[in-house]
C-alpha cells in the first residue's frame, strides 16, 4: 500500500466516523428522528464513541469522544459534562485497547455497558438526587435504568457498523 492510499483511506475513515456520530448526534437529540419507547430515548454516542476508539486508539479515540459530547452538549441545557466525559471515554478505551485487552464484541459490550451505566447514574445523581431529592427515586427506575437497558441493545451493532468502515478502510491490503 502507498503512502497515498494509506492518506487517502485514513482520510476517508476518519471522515466517515465523523459523519456517522454527526448523525448519531441528530438522531439521538432531536424528538421524533429516533423511537423513543415509554419516553426513553438511547444514549446512542456512548457505544459509538467506545467502539470507535476500539479500533482508533487512544488518541484518535479521545478527540472522537470531544467532538461527540460538543455535538451532545449543544443540544443539552446548561452545557453539561458530557464532551469531557466521552473524552475520557475514548481514551481509556482506545488505551485498553493498546495495552490490556482484545478488540471484539465481547470487549465492545463490556465497556460499553460500563460507561452507558455510568452517565445516567451520575447525571441521575447530580442532578436529581443531590439537587432535587423529590421524586428523584421515581426518574431513576422510571427514565434513567430504562435508557440504559435501551441503549444496550444498540451496543452490538454500533460495533458491527464501526468494524464495517474500518475493515473497508484498513491500514493493510
Amino acid at each position: 500500500m502507498t503512502v497515498d492510499t494509506y492518506r487517502k483511506n485514513l482520510i476517508l475513515r476518519r471522515g466517515l466516523l465523523a459523519v456517522f456520530l454527526l448523525a448519531l448526534a441528530v438522531l439521538q437529540n432531536t424528538d421524533g428522528f429516533f423511537p423513543q419507547v415509554f419516553g426513553v430515548r438511547a444514549l446512542l454516542l456512548i457505544p459509538a464513541v467506545v467502539c470507535i476508539s476500539m479500533f482508533e486508539r487512544d488518541i484518535a479515540g479521545m478527540f472522537y469522544g470531544l467532538f461527540a459530547g460538543a455535538l451532545w452538549d449543544m443540544y443539552s441545557q446548561g452545557g453539561d459534562f458530557n464532551a469531557l466525559y466521552l473524552m475520557a471515554a475514548g481514551f481509556i478505551c482506545g488505551t485498553l485497547m493498546n495495552t490490556v485487552m482484545r478488540n471484539n464484541i465481547v470487549t465492545a459490550g463490556i465497556l460499553s455497558s460500563f460507561f452507558v451505566i455510568v452517565h445516567p447514574i451520575v447525571y441521575w445523581a447530580v442532578h436529581y438526587a443531590f439537587g432535587a431529592p423529590d421524586g428523584a427515586v421515581y426518574m431513576l427506575l422510571r427514565y434513567y435504568l430504562p435508557s440504559i437497558g435501551y441503549t444496550a441493545l444498540f451496543i452490538p451493532i454500533m460495533f458491527i457498523i464501526v468494524r464495517g468502515a474500518e475493515k473497508r478502510f484498513s491500514h493493510d491490503e
